[in-house]
């Protein structure tokens, strides 16, 4: 064999390799849109998989979110812990007075309105 016909023959290869390395990640690239889209959420599929929120609302309501910029493990923390403080106020751990000024703490820190 020559030298050309092994450097086409090289070429074929790798265009065969290359061609089945792309057709096989194709489909994953897909899947990743669908998580992060899934992400962007914050939790809201819910209320549209028990017919709360109709699909062109939730999109609207996400759409809502990300352009006032919440960022979702900020906005899951500020939820959790908006939750606590809610449970230790109906255990009467805290007045009402009490609980109102930790939310708004909690409020401005995570920067939620």
């Amino acid at each position: 064999m020559d030298m050309e016909s092994i450097l086409l023959l090289t070429l074929f290869l790798f265009a065969i390799i290359y061609l089945a390395v792309r057709l096989a990640i194709r489909p994953l690239l897909h899947k990743t849109e669908e998580i992060i889209k899934n992400k962007n959420g914050f939790g809201l599929v819910k209320l549209r998989d028990i017919e709360i929120l109709s699909p062109l609302e939730l999109e609207e309501v996400i759409e809502l979110y990300q352009s006032r910029g919440e960022k979702k493990e900020g906005y899951e923390q500020y939820q959790k812990y908006a939750k606590v403080l809610n449970e230790l106020k109906v255990m009467d751990y805290f007045t009402f007075e009490d609980y109102l000024s930790r939310v708004d703490k909690l409020r401005k820190y995570y920067k939620v309105s």
